[in-house]
C-alpha cells in the first residue's frame, strides 16, 4: 500500500514552514542520555517526569526530532501523570546515523528504547507515535507485544509513493536534510502498518487522525477497520496531519485509565 505521490505536498510544505521555527528545548525538568540501536546507532534521549510505577515513550515524526513543539507539549503534559522518554530516530535531531526510507529500522529504535525504559524497573510501558512514530509503535508491537497500550496520531496506513521520490533522488534527499532528516538512499522491504493492524495484540489503542491526512480518507477508513480491538478512532476536526489540536490532556486522561 502506498499513498500517492501529490501528497508528499501535505507534508512537506506545511513541514518546511513549521520544522525549523517549532524547535524548543523542554520547559520542565529533564535530563538526557543515549541508549544504542539494534546496530550501534546511538540515540538521544530525554527523560521528564518521575512517576514509578507507569512510564510512556514518545515517538516524534519523520523530517522532524523530539523537540519539535507539538512533541513537547504532548510530553510534558504526559510528564504530569507519568515518567515519559522521548528521543531522536536514526538520523535525526542529536541522534547518529541515516534513517532509511520505510519503517522497519525505525521499528527498531524504538524498540530499543521501549527495552530500556523496561529496563528502568517500569511496570507498565506505553507508546505515543506521531506519523512515522506511531508507524514504527505498530510494527513494533507486532513483532513483540511489548506495549501496555498505545496512542497513535497520524498513522499513514503505508509508505509514501516511493516512484516520485527514486526518479529526484539527490533533490529529494536535499529536501529532506532541509527539513531535518539525514536520509539512507534505501528503499526498505517491510511491512507497513496496513500489513500489520489486524495482528496487534489486544492492547488499548486511541487512533487520532486530522480532519486532513496524507491519506485518502477513505484509506483511513479502510485502515482503522484493519486495526485489531480494543481500540478508539478520534477525528480532529480543522487540522493537518499529526497534530492533536490541543487535546494533549485528552491523551494523558485516556493514559491515566488504561494503566491505572
Amino acid at each position: 500500500m502506498s499513498l500517492k505521490e501529490s501528497q508528499v505536498f501535505t507534508v512537506f510544505v506545511p513541514g518546511m514552514r513549521e520544522l525549523r521555527r517549532s524547535r524548543r528545548p523542554p520547559s520542565v525538568e529533564h535530563e538526557t542520555f543515549t541508549v544504542p540501536s539494534t546496530d550501534a546507532v546511538e540515540l538521544f534521549c530525554t527523560r521528564l517526569g518521575n512517576n514509578p510505577g507507569a512510564a510512556v515513550v514518545v515517538a516524534h515524526a519523520a523530517i522532524g526530532r523530539s523537540y519539535q513543539r507539538w512533541i513537547l507539549d504532548l510530553a510534558e503534559e504526559l510528564s504530569r501523570s507519568f515518567t515519559v522518554v522521548l528521543f531522536d530516530f536514526r538520523g535525526h535531531g542529536k541522534s547518529t546515523g541515516r534513517c532509511p526510507l520505510g519503517f522497519t529500522k525505525p521499528s527498531e529504535d524504538l524498540e530499543a528504547v521501549v527495552q530500556a525504559v523496561r529496563g528502568m524497573g517500569f511496570g507498565k510501558v506505553a507508546a505515543a507515535g506521531f506519523s512515522l512514530g506511531a508507524a514504527s509503535a505498530f510494527l513494533l508491537e507486532a513483532r513483540r507485544d511489548c506495549l501496555d497500550a498505545l496512542v497513535s496520531i497520524g498513522c499513514p496506513p503505508g509508505m509514501i509513493d516511493e516512484g516520485g521520490w527514486a526518479r529526484r533522488p539527490r533533490l529529494t534527499r536535499a529536501a529532506l536534510r532541509l527539513m531535518g532528516m539525514r536520509a539512507e538512499w534505501r528503499f526498505e522491504d517491510g511491512p507497513v502498518p496496513a500489513d500489520v493492524a489486524s495482528s496487534l495484540p489486544g492492547i488499548p489503542k486511541r487512533l487520532y487522525f486530522g480532519e486532513w491526512e496524507v491519506a485518502d480518507r477513505e484509506e483511513v477508513e479502510r485502515f482503522c477497520g484493519l486495526v485489531s480491538p480494543p481500540k478508539d478512532v478520534v477525528t480532529v476536526q480543522g487540522v493537518w496531519h499529526a497534530d492533536l489540536g490541543g487535546r494533549e490532556p485528552e491523551v494523558r486522561e485516556w493514559l491515566e485509565r488504561v494503566l491505572s
